[in-house]
């Protein structure tokens, strides 16, 4: 367990830039946008949005952030595993990490590790900050604009558990649901090292198009083919979006947990625990690339 510790911790001195220096450069930059807003007075037309109170839209607005952020970490995922699983091979001396005695099954997963718990920490840390910088923006509207309707500090309370509540769980499943793409591009980078970000769209594309060539005429299958049909499908989180925006953007408080629970309901298990055996494999045949083809 140290060691594994060790390896992500390794992984977070590697690629702090990405998961910490961008994210705090963004929240310092969306802090002065959103309190410059407020002092020249681009907010007063909130109104005019028809916010039901002060509290809502705190709401709305915390649980846009983690939209974004969502957004974000899913982009920085993909470009850190387009380089992870080939980056220490390029300097076998790289401090003191080559010279623990660990497998390569062990070395890979424990960046694949790092990508779905160390980094989102820090992503998800950044957003309760940016939900903050959100709070305190709508407090100083409420108070620069006495005609908006406001909310008792309890709402307040309320919404932001609420909002938490959800954007933890929704965290949680989108990295298991995408686990298998994180370990499809990781799996390139031991193969082809930087050439696995063209490659990962490349390669299915190419093999859906060869499908479509081939079994276009047969009658019963899907638009796209098998193959670009099922990963058009398995790259959209099975969540109800329309539920969920009636859910955010009526007048009534966001129920995170309710929410949740429905999220709950619709996920296809079977294909999230699935995805995590193949992310399993996928990690398992680069070690196996790398124990036997990259110089140690």
């Amino acid at each position: 367990m140290k060691s594994l510790i060790a390896l992500i911790n390794r992984e977070y001195l590697e690629h702090r830039g990405a998961f910490l220096y961008a994210p705090a450069a963004i929240l310092g930059l969306l802090t002065i946008v959103m309190l410059s807003g407020v002092t020249f007075g681009r907010f007063r037309t909130i109104g005019a949005l028809g916010i039901a109170s002060g509290a809502k839209g705190f709401e709305v607005g915390f649980l846009v952030m983690g939209m974004l952020w969502s957004f974000y970490l899913l982009v920085a995922l993909f470009f850190y595993f387009a380089d992870a699983f080939s980056a220490d091979s390029r300097n076998n001396a790289m401090l003191f990490w080559k010279s623990m005695p660990l497998s390569d099954f062990k070395m890979l997963a424990s960046k694949l590790m790092a990508g779905v718990t160390a980094f989102p920490a820090f992503i998800f840390f950044a957003w309760l900050l940016s939900g903050l910088v959100v709070l305190v923006t709508t407090g100083l509207i409420l108070l620069s604009a006495p005609d908006l309707p406001t909310s008792a500090p309890p709402a307040f309370v309320l919404a932001a558990g609420n909002v938490i509540l959800f954007g933890l769980g929704h965290l949680v499943l989108m990295l298991l649901w995408y686990m298998p793409f994180f370990a499809w591009v990781g799996l390139l980078s031991a193969l082809f090292r930087r050439w696995s970000i063209p490659l990962a769209f490349l390669i299915p594309a190419l093999f859906g198009l060869a499908e479509n060539l081939l079994f276009r005429a047969m009658p019963g299958g899907p638009e796209h083919g098998y193959v670009l049909g099922y990963l058009r499908q398995r790259l959209n989180l099975p969540v109800d979006r329309d539920d969920l925006a009636i859910n955010i953007f009526n007048d009534a408080a966001f129920d995170g947990v309710q929410a949740l629970s429905r999220v709950l309901a619709g996920m296809d298990w079977v294909q999230l625990g699935g995805g995590v055996i193949v992310a399993a494999i996928l990690v398992y045949i680069a070690s196996e690339y790398r124990r036997r083809f990259v110089a140690a």
